[in-house]
């Protein structure tokens, strides 16, 4: 039995971006050299959602793509990474956005969006509601659903009825300036979102523009003013800082024999914290999955795409039950 069917598994809804990863897979200066691009699933959401079925989460996607050959291989391949898709809409009259992604020598990626960004509306309003019934689970939210007017309102939406019903919040802001018509607009919109979190997940570069403060302490506690309980900063090879009402705790990175493609680290944190949430970490006390999304996080930057390098299901659900508190409601 796959780990998103374990009906003793707490429950996680993703509600975001899937599209197609488009990738160079040799290191180069940037896209004018790459000689060919391999297909790959990609999108920070749905990323999320494949790592946190891996970690024995039971998990749904909520949003969509095109009804074209590109939206139907992205369904079908989240489908078999155990992920729910009944809300996972292909769309008639909208296309499957696609991103073109060149690696540099030292392993940061630079995307190239294209295709048409819309996805249903309608999750937020019968689809949403359903996905929110019943046991309270982990919501995810992130920053792609907040660019066009209506998605926004779907998202700030979700996050609202979540909290309301006694969900997780967890919020990851993937921020991606290039998609946004200015800077100012972007940070405006996140920071809504963030505080409407119970927990924040983003990385050091994007926690600074956040929360207004240079240094990774000033940021995390930036972030924890406008609203959430716990901010997780990650911080590269350093590991990653979790903070909550005033502590601070140092969580260190784990060794990398390579970084090949960073591609997706990001969104491997965020899918390992959903997963311990569902499974009955408290915000405060994420600091043991955090360790096991560091080790996670370090197999993805050696392999090329974004969840090529996540670690079977068998051996995540392990690490991760290692790491549970004594005291588990879902298990």
């Amino acid at each position: 039995m796959a780990a998103s069917e374990d009906q003793t598994a707490g429950r996680v809804v993703c509600l975001g971006e899937a599209l197609v990863d488009l990738v160079c897979e040799q290191p180069v200066a940037g896209l004018g050299e790459a000689p060919a691009f391999v297909p790959r699933p990609g999108g920070s959401l749905a990323n999320i959602a494949v790592c946190a079925a891996r970690f024995g989460a039971r998990v749904e996607m909520l949003g969509g793509a095109g009804d074209d050959e590109w939206g139907r291989w992205l369904r079908e391949r989240i489908a078999a990474e155990g992920v729910g898709v009944e809300r996972f809409v292909l769309m008639p009259d909208g296309g499957t956005s696609h991103a073109f992604v060149a690696v540099s020598p030292e392993g940061e990626p630079r995307f190239a969006f294209y295709g048409d960004p819309k996805r249903p509306v309608a999750y937020a309003r019968a689809d949403l509601d359903e996905a929110l019934a019943g046991e309270p689970g982990v919501l995810v939210v992130g920053s792609d659903t907040l660019i066009g007017a209506e998605e926004r309102e779907t998202t700030l939406l979700a996050a609202e009825l979540g909290r309301e019903r006694g969900w997780q919040v967890l919020c990851d802001p993937n921020l991606r300036p290039n998609r946004w018509p200015d800077e100012e607009t972007m940070l405006r919109c996140v920071r809504e979102l963030v505080a409407r979190s119970s927990v924040v997940k983003c990385n050091e570069s994007e926690a600074g523009p956040l929360a207004g403060r240079r240094d990774a302490r000033g940021a995390a506690s930036g972030l924890l003013e406008l609203g959430p309980e716990v901010a997780v900063v990650t911080r590269s090879a350093r590991g990653a800082l979790l903070a909550s009402d005033g502590v601070f705790e140092e969580i260190p990175g784990h060794p990398v024999a390579r970084v090949v493609d960073a591609t997706g680290a990001g969104d491997c944190v965020a899918g390992v914290l959903a997963a311990a949430l569902a499974r009955g970490f408290e915000p405060r006390g994420l600091a043991p999955a955090v360790t096991v999304a560091m080790r996670a996080a370090a197999g993805v930057v050696e392999r090329w795409g974004a969840t090529t390098g996540l670690p079977a299901a068998a051996d995540a659900r392990a690490a991760l039950t290692a790491a549970l508190p004594t005291t588990r409601p879902h298990e």
